[in-house]
């Protein structure tokens, strides 16, 4: 009943039968699995975090070399161009020293090939503002590896919502047949003239308020399903099957205090920890901004009249250079002062957040320890509800109790049923809460 009615619920759009998907078969390890690939949520983590990734390439001209190539070709009458282009093209001769010649040119072709190098040497701004953006590319890698820390206790909760919607369904079918048992019992009895008609009508009462739950049970049911899939990264329409049933099942890594859990390893606070190195240096590159850096540079080029790389001249040039940019207003002092309180405030989120964090873990702890303690009561009146109710069922059938007597225990042992279900669901997602705190998914 209770894989039939979970088979139902997940496959609510029955599509043709030449585009049924295959249906997937999933323990609550391949959901995580089929989750850390196909959540495009946590896909586009990852994608910024590579982007992020790349910031120290972009920083890196601060250590290695720049090189540029210039072809161009053009065709001028302005006098110094031409004059510069004869010059540099090997072809100047003295006729070109005519004041007429050289105030108004004739059109002239130029075309040239410009190769440089400039390599810096000594650049404290640029050596800073590398190690800041190894920290960022860092804490981005970090955040999105908490948003898979994250996705795993989704697709967890998700899992064991469908899973509990399932056997409430099933527990409620169960009751609702029951109940109407009863009423059919009662109507026999009373055309025996045993009781009164009052008796099936009370229980079909009874049946009318069960049904009333399981319609709204199937529909949360339906809506767990959807959940599911859409943190998997699936069409409403694939037909599911979860095999792992609502046991007592694993008790997760942190609920046993394994020596993996361990704050200091949770994604998001190692993104801050690493914002906080950022910031420091953002502190120090500000200050070295206000220095000269130092560089070498060199060129060569190649200059024609007829085309690229045709006939013509080249030269070269080599040299050190410094460059200083002495005063900039009060830009220098304010962005000091800005990387400073940048800094200020890094340090204060990422205090605050290992604050938080520590309440998340002892609150973790409390509810994993709350839910399994209303399991074991759960039991203990799950089995009492049983034995209550065959109990009531044979002092009904005696005439020793009326039948509202019968139906009180009957809700009861109902309740009692859908009490432990819900108290197994919370232990499974409490155990996950529990990780997640901690941080052991976070990969």
């Amino acid at each position: 009943m209770i894989a039939l009615s979970l088979a139902l619920a997940l496959q609510v759009a029955q599509p043709a039968l030449d585009q049924v998907p295959d249906t997937s078969y999933l323990s609550l390890a391949a959901a995580i699995s089929q989750a850390q690939t196909g959540n495009p949520s946590l896909r586009a983590e990852r994608a910024e975090a590579r982007a992020a990734g790349q910031m120290p390439n972009e920083a890196s001209t601060a250590y290695l070399p720049t090189i540029t190539v210039d072809v161009v070709g053009l065709r001028t009458t302005d006098p110094v161009a031409v004059f510069g282009s004869k010059l540099r093209q090997g072809v100047f001769q003295a006729s070109d020293f005519d004041l007429d010649e050289l105030n108004n040119p004739d059109p002239y072709n130029s075309f040239y090939t410009v190769a440089s190098i400039e390599q810096p040497l000594l650049v404290p701004e640029g050596w800073l503002g590398h190690k800041a953006a190894n920290r960022g590319a860092s804490a981005r890698e970090a955040a999105a590896n908490r948003a898979a820390g994250a996705t795993t206790f989704q697709v967890t909760q998700a899992y064991w919502d469908v899973q509990f919607g399932a056997r409430q369904l099933a527990a409620l079918d169960t009751a609702l047949a029951t109940v109407r048992a009863h009423a059919a019992r009662a109507e026999q009895m009373h055309d025996q003239g045993l009781v009164t008609g009052l008796d099936a009508r009370l229980a079909n009462l009874q049946a009318a308020e069960v049904e009333v739950g399981r319609v709204q049970a199937e529909a949360q049911l339906a809506n767990a399903g959807s959940r599911l899939r859409a943190i998997l990264g699936l069409p409403e329409t694939a037909p599911l099957v979860l095999t792992d049933s609502l046991g007592p099942g694993d008790p997760g890594l942190c609920a046993n205090g394994t020596s993996e859990c361990d704050l200091t390893q949770r994604g998001d606070l190692i993104a801050l920890r690493l914002g906080v190195e950022a910031a420091g240096y953002g502190v120090d590159r500000a200050w070295a901004s206000q220095l000269p850096f130092v560089f070498a540079f060199g060129s060569a080029g190649h200059y024609s009249n007829d085309a690229p790389f045709a006939s013509g001249s080249g030269n070269w040039t080599v040299g050190l250079g410094l460059r200083w940019n002495i005063l900039r207003g009060w830009a220098g002092p304010g962005e000091v002062n800005k990387a400073k309180a940048d800094r200020e405030a890094a340090e204060a989120r990422a205090e605050a957040a290992a604050r938080q964090a520590d309440v998340e873990v002892r609150s973790a702890n409390r509810m994993v320890a709350a839910a399994r303690e209303r399991v074991t009561v759960a039991e203990r009146a799950d089995a009492q509800g049983a034995e209550a109710l065959d109990q009531a069922r044979l002092r009904y059938r005696t005439g020793i109790s009326p039948i509202t007597e019968l139906l009180d225990v009957q809700a009861a042992a109902t309740n009692a049923t859908l009490n432990l279900l819900a108290a197994s669901r919370d232990v499974h997602v409490a155990q996950a809460a529990l990780d997640f705190a901690y941080g052991v998914n976070d990969r």
